[in-house]
């Protein structure tokens, strides 16, 4: 059986084993997460944000509750935990190396994209619509609650 990418749905399938061979330093990335984001989108980012991460997560293909956990590794997003699953609820404990360095303000604006990716990929698992909510107790508790309405 032929397995496609779950990342092919979003970046040309040729490009992805090339780029995750690349050492390439982080800095770059969070230039653009971090100062770009935030000038370009000014009090919007936090919506924004969440509305595209919604749009790309719909495009990943998963088959479970854990399926957004490797697509997360691989983008770079950080490392995704599931810690509770229920019918119309599943949580993920969200941990980076980075949030250590940034302020809870500020991770609750710029984590958008990833509480939106959850929501999307979630949403085009179940075929419901599904919303996240991101909580940000401090740098090192970063939760994402999704829920799924019967």
């Amino acid at each position: 059986m032929n397995q496609t990418d779950q990342l092919a749905a979003l970046l040309p399938p040729q490009t992805i084993p090339v780029a995750e061979r690349m050492n390439m330093p982080y800095l770059g990335y969070h230039l653009l997460r971090e100062t770009l984001t935030n000038s370009l989108l000014g009090d919007s980012e936090s919506p924004i944000l969440y509305w595209l991460g919604k749009d790309l997560g719909r495009k990943i293909p998963i088959q479970s509750s854990t399926g957004p956990i490797m697509p997360f590794i691989r983008l770079g997003l950080g490392q995704l935990d599931l810690l509770e699953e229920s019918a119309e609820t599943i949580v993920y404990k969200l941990t980076h190396t980075i949030h250590n360095y940034q302020t809870p303000e500020r991770l609750s604006r710029s984590l958008s994209l990833e509480a939106g990716f959850i929501a999307g990929s979630i949403e085009q698992w179940k075929g419901k619509d599904t919303f996240a909510r991101l909580e940000v107790e401090s740098s090192s508790t970063i939760m994402i609650r999704a829920h799924t309405p019967k």
